[in-house]
C-alpha cells in the first residue's frame, strides 16, 4: 500500500511538470513587445509654418466728444455690448438746450414776419389789379398806378427778406439741434465698450479719448513670417488656428499679406481673420497659427515619431519573421505630424510606429495593428 501511494506521487509530480512545460510558449509570446505597424505606400504631405501671433478685434473705434463741457452721465459699462446710436455718456448740455430755445423763438418770430410780408403782398396785388382797371378807364391818373406798382414791388422785395429771414433762422435752429444731439455722445457701430476713460463730473473735450468700441464677431490673427515662404503664401488659403487657453482649434481665411517687410522684424505682416459667433475669442489672447506652403507628391513618409535620431542617423524599425530589425534611413523635409523619407525603405514594408521606442534590433514583436499607410 505505501508503495502504491509513492507510485501515484510519483506520477502526479511527472504529470504536474509535463504541465507546467506545455505552457512555455505562452511566456515566450509574452516576452514579445507589442507594437503598431504601418505599411509603407506612396503618399501625400503638405508642407507647413508654424509661428503665433496675436488677437484683435476685426475693427476698433475711438470715441471722442466733438463738444467740450462736463460730463453729466455715463451710460454704459466696460464690456456691454452696444448697438450703433446707442448713448454712450451725456455731456452737461443746459446751455446747448437755451440755445435751442432760443432758435425755436427765433424761427417762430421769422414764420410769423413771412406770413405779414406775404399777406401784403397779396394787398399789393390786389390793390395794384384794380388800380390797373381803373387807369384803363380813365379814373385814375398814371401818377396813382405808379404808386400802386411801387408797393407791389417794394411787397415782394419785403416777402422775399421775410423768406430769407425765415431760412437763415431755420439754419440756426439746425445748428442748435445738431449741436445739443453731440452733448449725447453716443457709438458709431455695434460693438463691445473695450474702454470707457470717463466719469460723471469730469470735464471732456474734442481731445479726450473717452471710449473705445471694439467690434469681435469677427476677429484676426495678426503675425509676421519670413521672406522665405512669403510667396508661397496666397490670400483666401485655409489657415489652422489654435488658442491654447481656450484649448480650441478653429478654421481661419488669410486675408492680408504685407508687400514690404516690417523694418523693426524684418518678418512680413500677415492678418488672418477668424469667425468668432461666440464671442469667446477675445482680442489680446495668443494664437498658434498653420500655414500651408506647399504640397509634395508621391513620397514616402513617416509619423514623426517612427524615425528615431541616433549618433547623428535616423533610424526605424520594420517587421520581419516577427522580430523587429533596425533600418538606417535618410529624410528630407517635415512638417509638424510628418517626415519625409528619401531611402532606405521599400514599398509594402511593415514599419513601426508605436512602441519603437521599446526595441532593440533582433527583438521579438507582436503587431497588435496595422495603422493606415495614407497619412498626409
Amino acid at each position: 500500500m505505501k508503495k502504491f501511494t509513492i507510485l501515484l506521487l510519483v506520477m502526479l509530480f511527472s504529470s504536474l511538470l509535463n504541465g507546467c512545460g506545455s505552457k512555455q510558449p505562452p511566456i515566450a509570446e509574452e516576452s514579445s513587445i507589442p507594437v503598431e505597424v504601418m505599411k509603407l505606400a506612396k503618399t501625400e504631405m503638405k508642407m507647413n509654418y508654424s509661428t503665433s501671433g496675436q488677437i484683435s478685434s476685426s475693427s476698433e473705434t475711438t470715441v471722442a466728444p466733438k463738444v467740450s463741457g462736463r460730463v453729466a452721465a455715463v451710460k454704459v459699462k466696460l464690456g456691454a455690448q452696444v448697438k450703433k446710436g446707442q448713448v454712450l455718456f451725456q455731456i452737461d448740455s443746459k446751455e446747448a438746450s437755451n440755445q435751442l430755445t432760443e432758435a425755436e423763438a427765433s424761427l417762430g418770430i421769422a414764420k410769423t414776419s413771412y406770413d405779414m410780408a406775404d399777406q401784403a403782398l397779396r394787398d399789393a396785388q390786389a390793390d395794384y389789379d384794380r388800380k390797373q382797371t381803373l387807369f384803363e378807364s380813365n379814373v385814375i391818373s398814371t401818377y396813382d398806378l405808379e404808386q400802386a406798382n411801387t408797393a407791389l414791388v417794394n411787397a415782394k422785395l419785403n416777402l422775399e427778406q421775410a423768406r430769407q429771414q425765415m431760412n437763415q433762422t431755420n439754419a440756426t435752429l439746425s445748428s442748435a439741434q445738431e449741436n445739443l444731439a453731440d452733448y449725447s455722445v453716443a457709438a458709431p457701430m455695434d460693438g463691445l465698450v473695450g474702454e470707457i476713460n470717463i466719469e460723471s463730473g469730469e470735464m471732456v473735450s474734442s481731445q479726450t479719448n473717452a471710449a473705445v468700441i471694439v467690434s469681435i464677431d469677427t476677429v484676426k490673427v495678426e503675425a509676421s513670417i519670413p521672406e522665405s515662404i512669403v510667396n508661397e503664401l496666397r490670400p483666401g488659403s485655409v489657415v489652422s488656428v489654435t488658442i491654447d487657453s481656450l484649448n480650441k482649434s478653429v478654421e481661419g481665411t488669410l486675408t492680408t499679406i504685407a508687400p514690404k517687410a516690417d523694418s523693426d522684424t524684418m518678418g512680413y505682416p500677415v492678418e488672418i481673420s477668424v469667425a468668432n459667433p461666440s464671442g469667446e475669442i477675445k482680442p489680446g489672447m495668443t494664437a498658434k497659427i498653420e500655414l500651408i506652403t506647399g504640397n509634395l507628391k508621391n513620397i514616402f513618409a513617416l509619423p514623426v515619431d517612427a524615425v528615431i535620431e541616433q549618433d547623428g542617423q535616423h533610424i526605424v524599425y520594420i517587421v520581419e519573421n516577427n522580430q523587429a530589425k533596425e533600418v538606417s534611413v535618410k529624410t528630407g523635409v517635415t512638417n509638424d505630424t510628418l517626415i519625409e523619407i528619401t531611402d532606405g525603405l521599400k514599398e509594402g514594408q511593415s514599419i513601426i510606429v508605436e512602441g519603437n521606442r521599446l526595441l532593440s534590433d533582433g527583438q521579438q514583436v507582436r503587431v497588435v495593428k496595422t495603422q493606415d499607410g495614407d497619412a498626409k
